[in-house]
């Protein structure tokens, strides 16, 4: 009969990538397949049964849910289906996440005679999904806990977004409590047909007011001093949805220092303050992008593949980011990104987008599975914060080996090569467009493969660049990109980069972007 379980074990472990184990109810002895026992850490005379043996090797905090589903799977008549996720100590001292699946095996009288099941280690997984959980948790901290107070207003100057700071001030239950209400709600009248008109101003002229200094009288209450910072919120198209502001509580300064002078001192400290924090922002998030390109050059099989960028993001916290991962030495996967809209949201879903990256890097040698998983990470954290936003992305795989570049879009324009002089547009995947990240659960993505033989270089860039306007409204376009590489194709790689940003630049209106702009291109030798 054991013989015959063997057959079987063995017909499993071809099927599937987990360890298999076996246990006959009541037997000392227990079967792990090689795969666990590699989990374990144990050859197959020493490894432990933990079927009977588990409070020497499970963590004090899972033993009791492990117990208790053993013996539910034990008891006669139960559920024949046993599942529990654990913490497993490994001879070398760490602790290991294993997810132990098993089916019982009952007799005629319903007795549990056999649990034959699977392990696999989903360590990796649960570390990537607690790391990611403490930054969420970190960001919620910063955005609750900064003394100032943080909202977004639509174009009738009620609230649509807010932090606790703003409800707690303003005397509203909670944030939700203050959702669609305006100033009118809060403050007397005439200070919020002030704060009305300033705001009217801004939406008109797309003119921040900065840094203002005002006198807030209410209904019923002292008044209170503030200092406020309006900016106009556009969407990323340009159109405008509103304001957003930040306005800081004063009171206590005005009261206490009546001379100006040194209320004016005060504020350009807290002014430089703010200012330095925002450029430190700035400087973290540009010193993660891998600039230095040189040390991801990849050689072999009479081939060559070098790397150069360019990075001109529209403000201090940018929604643009690249990135380049290594997976063997012929094999190398490009990705670059574009998260909705610009500034703080963006810059913490790029946190968001850069950790989820790093739970999938197992599945980086295929496009299509590594953007699945990013799409899947991605809306499950949005669906949870009860917020829309997506990022778009195309990621390509580089294989010296296979001579090959396979590459998956999702949502995102297509790559641009260059063979022989001539620049053209790749099709989108399989000729079907994929969906951007964070909009749809579970949706699947496509991918394509060119050999590399077909291009001397490839160019892969973010809406910013094509989308900007001269005078007359006209954007860029695809057309003067494909023209300007042609006409820059015999020149180095960052040359031709540098040329194509400065007809971008020649072309708008003011010589700037309105959006973040990223290039990423590679030259093939």
């Amino acid at each position: 009969m054991k013989t015959d379980s063997r057959d079987r074990l063995n017909l499993a472990l071809r099927a599937s990538n987990e360890g298999v184990w076996d246990w006959y109810v009541g037997d000392k002895d227990i079967y792990y397949s090689d795969r666990a026992l590699e989990f374990l850490g144990y050859d197959a005379q020493a490894a432990p049964n933990l079927a009977i043996d588990a409070k020497k090797y499970l963590h004090p905090d899972d033993l009791e849910s492990f117990e208790t589903s053993f013996e539910q799977a034990l008891t006669p008549n139960n559920n024949d289906l046993l599942a529990v996720d654990l913490r497993y100590r490994h001879p070398d001292g760490s602790w290991r996440w294993f997810r132990v699946r098993g089916i019982v095996i009952r007799d005629y009288n319903q007795k549990a005679i056999r649990i034959v099941g699977s392990v696999i280690d989903i360590s990796k997984r649960k570390n990537a999904e607690t790391a990611l959980e403490e930054e969420r948790h970190r960001l919620k901290q910063l955005v609750e806990n900064i003394p100032v107070n943080i909202y977004y207003k639509d174009t009738d100057s009620r609230f649509v977004l807010s932090n606790s700071s703003t409800a707690e001030k303003l005397g509203a239950a909670s944030v939700q409590d203050l959702l669609g209400k305006s100033d009118y709600d809060f403050f007397d009248a005439s200070h919020a047909d002030i704060a009305r008109q300033n705001e009217l101003e801004i939406m008109q002229s797309l003119e921040p007011q900065i840094n203002v200094i005002q006198c807030e009288t209410w209904e019923g209450k002292d008044d209170t001093w503030a200092e406020t910072s309006k900016l106009p919120w556009l969407d990323h198209k340009g159109n405008v949805q509103g304001i957003f502001g930040i306005t800081s509580d004063i009171t206590k300064l005005v009261k206490t220092q009546r001379k100006l002078a040194r209320v004016a001192n005060e504020l350009h400290h807290r002014n430089q303050a703010i200012e330095e924090e925002l450029k430190l922002a700035r400087e973290i998030q540009q010193a993660l992008l891998p600039l230095g390109l040189d040390e991801h050059t990849l050689r072999g099989y009479d081939r060559e593949i070098s790397f150069d960028c360019r990075y001109a993001p529209a403000s201090d916290l940018a929604g643009d980011f690249f990135e380049i991962i290594p997976i063997s030495q012929h094999k190398t996967g490009i990705l670059i990104c574009d998260v909705m809209g610009h500034g703080v949201r963006s810059s913490l879903v790029v946190s968001m987008l850069r950790g989820l990256m790093e739970k999938e890097r197992d599945a980086a040698t295929s496009p299509e599975w590594f953007l699945y998983g990013i799409n899947d990470g991605l809306v499950s954290i949005l669906e949870r914060a009860n917020v829309t936003l997506f990022a778009t992305a195309i990621y390509c795989v580089v294989n010296l080996k296979k001579a090959t570049l396979t590459y998956s879009c999702a949502g995102h324009p297509a790559p641009i090569i260059i063979k022989d002089g001539k620049a053209r547009q790749v099709p989108m995947n399989s000729g079907k467009g994929n969906p951007a990240l964070g909009l749809i659960a579970k949706t699947p993505y496509t991918s394509k493969t060119i050999p590399l033989d077909e291009l001397d270089r490839l160019l892969l860039f973010t809406d910013g660049l094509y989308e900007v306007e001269n005078e007359n409204n006209e954007a860029f376009g695809i057309e003067h990109i494909l023209q300007s590489l042609q006409a820059s194709s015999s020149e180095k790689l960052g040359n031709s980069l540098d040329t194509l940003l400065a007809s971008a630049r020649l072309h708008s209106k003011d010589g700037e972007f309105d959006d973040d702009v990223c290039l990423l291109a590679m030259d093939v030798h």
